[in-house]
């Protein structure tokens, strides 16, 4: 799976977050604190990644749905919604309820994002669902914790049909997010994941 990570070493993150803190001490704005944000995860040798660049480079089914997705931790379905915006422009929505109708980027249940995708599904629509793969112990966040991050993860099939390569995220602010961790799924893993849906 290629996350499209952003190129920013930790030293450079560290270089770069002094001036901006330093102009946030002066004048805030959204922009500068966004950066910041990005940039301290960067400085703790998290790799950051821009949600819309993913989803774009991990390409689309021939039915015009994205290989990637992207929930809340402790959902256990994903479902998405395709609406296409014009030519080069999709507007996707990944959700752990069949359909919050909330409108934040980043809510409750919900993750949106708009990407740039192939021109001939133009003006379309397309909802699926599949099955959000587990966090292992080894990288699972305290108990309770786990519906403040995302998994993101290359869909094999938007069908019940278990993935292999996840990666655990923490949002940063608007398209940013950190790459906490990304692990192979094994087979018991992929196998007990296929029961909870009744799939095996």
């Amino acid at each position: 799976m290629d996350l499209a990570t952003l190129d920013i070493t930790r030293e450079q993150a560290v270089e770069q977050l002094a001036h901006y803190r330093e102009a946030i001490a002066r004048e805030r704005n959204a922009e500068d604190e966004a950066i910041a944000a990005g940039l301290r995860a960067a400085a703790r040798g998290l790799p950051v990644i821009s949600l819309p660049q993913t989803i774009a480079a991990g390409g689309w089914f021939d039915n015009g749905l994205p290989r990637i997705a992207v929930v809340r931790a402790d959902a256990t379905e994903c479902w998405v919604s395709v609406h296409g915006g014009g030519p080069g422009r999709w507007d996707v929505t990944f959700c752990s309820q069949q359909w919050d109708r909330g409108h934040a980027l980043v809510g409750r249940h919900r993750v949106s994002v708009r990407v740039p995708g192939p021109d001939h599904y133009a003006d379309r629509r397309w909802r699926a669902s599949t099955v959000v793969p587990l966090v292992p112990p080894q990288h699972r966040p305290k108990r309770g914790r786990l519906r403040r991050f995302h998994i993101l993860w290359e869909v094999e099939q938007w069908t019940p049909e278990p993935p292999h390569d996840p990666a655990l995220l923490q949002h940063i602010r608007g398209d940013l997010w950190a790459v906490l961790a990304v692990w192979d799924l094994t087979e018991l893993e992929r196998a007990v994941l296929s029961a909870r849906l009744g799939t095996t």
